[in-house]
């Protein structure tokens, strides 16, 4: 992906358990009303909605839970949409970029908009020589997928740039079992290399290897 000049924008707020990072991939059953018409206004407009992910905040209350909303979230366009019911959609979209969180405000119909600040897309970065063995580890795992025939599962979509900082460390971030606060903590990395340095001190430290690949 080309970098793009940081701009300001309103968008429509999904908030989640998880963490999108860009060029992930992210399945979701639609049913509430909300998001519903959230979904046809986008397929509609062609436009993306923001994945951010709910994290415990002691300071946030039912009044508002826009204080456990990650400050730094991704955008996400639609790719594949399925009306299974009239109130049921399945949907697949991918993360395309990722934005800071500056505001966000509930409206009447429950659905959260929030203005955001877009930042840049990585840079393209070759893989350095300390960082080519979970490079090679994603590698593998993308392997074992592909034998298995579970590449409609992966949290992740061709084109596979095994050979890019950003885009490894990405995927890898998605595939580590570490808290939402870790993975938001590695999606607020600008620098990819820093990402996948931290990475790999979480794979080497914790041995979270044989993990991954089971």
């Amino acid at each position: 992906m080309t970098n793009s000049t940081p701009a300001l924008r309103k968008i429509p707020l999904f908030p989640l358990g998880t963490v999108l990072f860009p060029d992930g991939v992210i399945a979701l059953k639609i049913f509430e009303a909300r998001y519903l018409d959230m979904i046809k206004q986008c397929l509609r407009e062609k436009t993306e909605f923001g994945v951010v992910s709910i994290i415990k905040n002691p300071d946030a209350s039912d009044e508002d839970p826009s204080l456990s909303f990650s400050k730094i979230g991704t955008l996400a366009q639609i790719e594949d949409f399925d009306p299974i019911q009239p109130a049921l959609y399945m949907t697949k979209s991918f993360g395309t970029q990722r934005f800071k969180l500056l505001s966000s405000k509930q409206e009447a119909s429950g659905l959260w908009m929030g203005e955001v600040e877009t930042l840049e897309n990585d840079p393209l970065t070759p893989i350095a020589q300390e960082h080519q063995k979970v490079a090679q580890l994603l590698d593998e795992i993308i392997s074992v997928i592909q034998s298995e025939n579970l590449l409609g599962e992966a949290p992740f979509k061709k084109p596979y740039k095994v050979d890019d900082c950003g885009w490894v460390s990405n995927r890898l971030a998605e595939l580590l079992p570490i808290s939402l606060a870790q993975k938001n903590h590695l999606l607020a990395q600008t620098n990819p290399r820093i990402r996948l340095d931290l990475i790999t001190e979480l794979i080497e430290d914790d041995d979270l290897r044989n993990h991954m690949m089971h």
